[in-house]
């Protein structure tokens, strides 16, 4: 039983070395450059219509330190909302959900925010009463992209000791991307392919 064990360990080992092996290149988007957009984007504020039995009304909203914070697996949209209704006001604390994911085809990382929502609230006979939550998702319709790893493709030339030329065009396939704490990762496999081989030029 023992030595079935170490058996065991001994693929698993050998098989995490293959996938490591296969990873040859890989992008990584931190945390922190995802927030330093929203501080780029300056003030987030809104404001939208409410009706509620006879009173039809507005209200302003605006995000106080929006934040991505990303985690094993898992991305979270943290931020506090101050809502003002009338002269009533009141702040609260969002937690959304985003999803991230690659897309092979555009060739972009995508970051969308795709819950997050606060309650609206308002005053009605002196007391706090709760209309509806709102989504912040729909404000935030168009998702952060960034350039994935298919831009690394490139050709290179190398003189060879037979006074040839070899040409080699290296492109990225087997996309994939994870998320851990703080980071992004978008992993690639690189693949060489022989253009052709030409005499070098004379000079």
């Amino acid at each position: 039983m023992k030595k079935f064990l170490i058996l065991i360990l001994i693929q698993l080992a050998a098989l995490q070395s293959i996938r490591c092996q296969s990873t040859d290149l890989t992008v990584v988007i931190q945390e922190s450059m995802l927030n330093k957009l929203f501080k780029a984007m300056g003030e987030i504020k809104g404001t939208s219509s409410y009706s509620f039995m006879f009173i039809d009304g507005t209200y302003d909203w605006k995000l106080i330190n929006p934040q991505i914070k990303l985690h094993n697996n898992k991305a979270d949209f943290v931020t506090d909302v101050k809502v003002t209704v009338g002269s009533y006001s009141y702040q609260t604390k969002v937690t959304g959900n985003v999803e991230i994911c690659y897309e092979p085809s555009t060739n972009l990382i995508y970051v969308e925010i795709t819950e997050a929502l606060f309650p609206l609230n308002i005053m009605f006979f002196g007391k706090s009463r709760h209309l509806w939550d709102v989504n912040l998702k729909k404000y935030f319709e168009t998702p952060f992209t960034f350039e994935g790893p298919l831009t690394m493709g490139t050709e290179m030339v190398f003189d060879m000791p037979d006074n040839t030329q070899k040409k080699l065009y290296t492109y990225p396939k087997n996309c994939g991307v994870k998320v851990v704490e703080k980071q992004i990762i978008v992993t690639a496999e690189m693949e060489f392919v022989s253009r052709n081989e030409q005499p070098k030029s004379k000079k």
